[in-house]
């Protein structure tokens, strides 16, 4: 929930409410989550409701409150929220059910896990064993995570955004595994309950790739570029298709387009090196490459890729330099050890 000095959002607010009816309120600024780039600061706030104040006795008030926090997004002060309803009454589903969710958004999983498992003892209900798949995921467990999604027995008791979600993420999985019919039948799942979902219209045409239906894959990145024409995965995704077919001056502008969108997308970055490996001229892909590597400095493979064309360009300094950190992250790979011998060979060799 955002707000100005211009707004006036005490009578709406269920934040403002709390903080005007509190007993004690502590702020402590959180220096991890400041922003030196927009000047923004972020703060703890800590309320302790006044004791019979209309915010204690009326819990249903408090638990709305809380769920409005979480929808607006502002998981820690839902997160608190949650927990002092939970002080009063350990066995609140609602209330425990929010928390869980709060720390899933906030990344804690460990005590997000716990909150779901609780809650499955307790109720037995399809959501939370999702919930707790979702933790999985996010902490990158995926054979825990379809492990807990093949025991969702009833999906339609799943609101339309988790359903979304488990239906998505459950397709990723699977096609992870090389199920492709299960993987589709999971994403038509997931489109008819949000058509025009520019990811899984993507996933699709991943999918049909891997199939090497191009003809169809083409017409899911295509689809997913009109519901959202900034989607790199997609722009990538047309630019593999007409690579396939031979199409490199079509593929070399989809590549360049998914990295328009997104400068850390390497796959289409290392498309891009393949296609330019014969080129005189690198100027425009080595910005590229730069740009890319200021944001993901310990990415060994294009480290690796810089090095061999400031090698071919006999920029033999900056190609070592840039072979030297490539080596530090690549220790073991044989390409970067031969391509460190070569430059020590070559050292006396090119411009500096």
């Amino acid at each position: 929930m955002e707000f100005t000095h211009l707004s006036n959002p005490v009578d709406n607010s269920p934040f403002f409410a709390l903080m005007s009816d509190a007993e004690q309120i502590q702020v402590q600024e959180v220096s991890d989550a400041a922003s030196p780039q927009t000047g923004e600061k972020a703060f703890l706030v800590k309320i302790r409701p006044r004791l019979g104040s209309h915010v204690t006795k009326n819990e249903s008030e408090l638990l709305a409150n809380a769920q409005l926090l979480l929808a607006n997004g502002d998981y820690l002060l839902a997160r608190n929220l949650f927990s002092f309803i939970l002080r009063k009454n350990l066995r609140d589903e609602k209330a425990m059910d929010g928390l869980g969710v709060c720390f899933l958004r906030l990344k804690e999983t460990i005590a997000a896990k716990k909150c779901f498992k609780a809650l499955w003892e307790m109720h037995q209900k399809s959501k939370y064993v999702v919930y707790l798949g979702m933790c999985y995921l996010a902490e990158e467990n995926d054979e825990a995570a379809l492990s807990l999604f093949q025991q969702v027995s009833d999906e339609n008791s799943l609101d339309s955004n988790l359903k979304f979600d488990f239906q998505k993420a459950y397709g990723n999985l699977l096609m992870a595994k090389d199920r492709w019919n299960e993987a589709e039948l999971r994403y038509l799942k997931a489109l008819q309950l949000i058509p025009n979902s520019a990811a899984v219209l993507a996933n699709l045409g991943t999918l049909e790739v891997q199939r090497k239906n191009h003809r169809k894959a083409e017409e899911y990145f295509t689809k997913a570029l009109l519901a959202e024409p900034a989607n790199s995965r997609a722009h990538f995704g047309l630019g593999l298709v007409q690579w396939e077919n031979q199409n490199i001056m079509g593929a070399t502008q989809s590549f360049e387009k998914a990295l328009d969108c997104d400068s850390k997308n390497t796959l289409a970055l290392r498309y891009l090196i393949k296609i330019h490996e014969n080129s005189s001229n690198k100027v425009e892909l080595k910005k590229r490459i730069f740009q890319f590597l200021d944001q993901e400095p310990n990415n060994g493979e294009i480290r690796f890729q810089l090095a061999r064309i400031l090698m071919q360009e006999n920029r033999f300094a900056e190609a070592s330099e840039q072979a030297d950190k490539a080596f530090r992250l690549l220790p073991q790979d044989e390409r970067v050890q031969s391509l460190k011998k070569l430059l020590i060979q070559n050292r006396h060799w090119g411009t500096t």
